[in-house]
């Protein structure tokens, strides 16, 4: 006889509920991959491991500039025309002493007083106090006048030996002061513009701009990791654009800092007329930061050993073509720079730069910046560049 199997009892259907489903679209765009690179840039940048060494190297210079620059009052006691008065009268009483015709006290009280008399008027007259410089000619004249009212008041005092002596010693002063005035030399402001055009503006600058773009591309060779990003979805010029960008913001803020420390110390050893330079300084800092950067780019595609190239490049074109008295040194950048810091007095006072084609500068630097960056965009594009082939070279 069958058995009847017993029926399974079924958990009631539910009907699911209708969720709504969201959808996630990514979207890559140009800005927002510079926004990204930019704060990995700068969070890297300002990690505590690299932070001493980046502050160590903001205050190089200025500490240069302020301990190489002399304050007026410093300048003036160093610099004078005729020297320490109270030394030269000690000088001119050891020679007495040697000539068997020593001073007696109050002699050497006398002399000594007329010598600080003397020096304080040529002092006055020259107005050594100031900045400027006198002329040659006026400054020869004056120390000789100083010596004679010397030796007409040093008449009174001193008997016809020490007389012979004194005439002896003004003679050596005369020609010594002559040598000294007849070698070139620096102003007092001549440091400060030396550390901050030769050297920061000329040297520091293309340096380090080529020295942080160079590797842009390189250092993700070297790491392996040019393949992942070269894998999303921006192309590789964008890439490439969006990495320059985020560098080249954080150089210019760092020598934005740089340069206001530069100009601090400056200030505080009293150099004049920087409030009028500091603005255009800026400007040409800024479009030569876009140019020296971009080049870097460009040399950093070309091969690995980008900072050589640079080198090259500066002896060629603006050591060697930026030199040439025709219209071929157009293509220097330093050419077109000096151009537009040439329009400061202070600066054309101490280089003799031409001043004229401010437009023509300007604009070339921002094409070559514009050029240089964006062929090497262009040989990011089409050129292969590969990890195992990289670390062979």
């Amino acid at each position: 006889m069958p058995t009847e199997t017993p029926e399974i009892a079924l958990p009631p259907v539910i009907e699911p509920k209708k969720i709504r489903e969201r959808t996630l679209v990514l979207r890559p765009t140009f800005w927002g991959a510079l926004r990204g690179i930019w704060l990995f840039t700068w969070r890297s940048r300002l990690s505590w491991r690299r932070l001493p060494m980046t502050l160590v190297s903001l205050f190089v210079v200025p500490v240069l500039i302020y301990l190489t620059t002399s304050s007026p009052g410093g300048w003036v006691q160093r610099h004078s025309l005729l020297g320490n008065p109270i030394q030269q009268a000690n000088d001119l009483s050891r020679r007495f002493s040697r000539g068997g015709v020593p001073l007696q006290p109050d002699q050497k009280a006398q002399l000594s007083a007329i010598f600080q008399e003397e020096y304080a008027r040529a002092k006055q007259a020259s107005g050594e106090g100031n900045s400027t410089e006198l002329d040659r000619d006026r400054q020869s004249d004056q120390v000789k006048a100083c010596y004679e009212r010397i030796h007409n008041r040093a008449v009174d005092i001193l008997d016809g030996r020490q007389l012979a002596q004194l005439d002896i010693f003004e003679k050596r002063r005369l020609a010594e002061s002559e040598r000294r005035m007849s070698q070139p030399t620096w102003t007092r402001t001549g440091p400060f513009y030396h550390w901050l055009i030769d050297f920061y503006f000329f040297v520091m600058l293309p340096l380090a701009c080529v020295g942080t773009c160079g590797p842009l591309i390189r250092e993700e060779l070297q790491a392996d990791t040019l393949g992942f990003l070269t894998t999303r979805p921006l192309t590789r010029a964008g890439l490439l654009v969006a990495k320059h960008l985020a560098l080249t913001a954080w150089l210019e803020i760092a020598v934005l800092i740089e340069t206001l420390l530069l100009f601090l110390a400056g200030s505080l050893r009293e150099v004049p007329s920087l409030a009028g330079l500091l603005p255009l300084f800026l400007g040409a800092q800024f479009l030569a930061v876009l140019a020296w950067s971009s080049l870097g780019t460009l040399l950093g595609m070309v091969s690995k050993r980008y900072m050589a190239l640079a080198l090259v490049y500066g002896f060629i074109v603006e050591m060697g073509i930026g030199r040439i008295p025709t219209n071929i040194n157009t293509l220097s950048l330093m050419r077109h720079l000096k151009t537009l810091l040439a329009q400061n007095p202070a600066l054309h006072g101490v280089y003799d730069w031409p001043g004229t084609g401010v437009p023509l500068a300007f604009g070339a630097l921002l094409v070559g910046a514009g050029l240089f960056l964006g062929l090497a965009a262009l040989m990011f594009t089409f050129v292969e560049y590969h990890h195992t082939a990289e670390m062979q070279k």
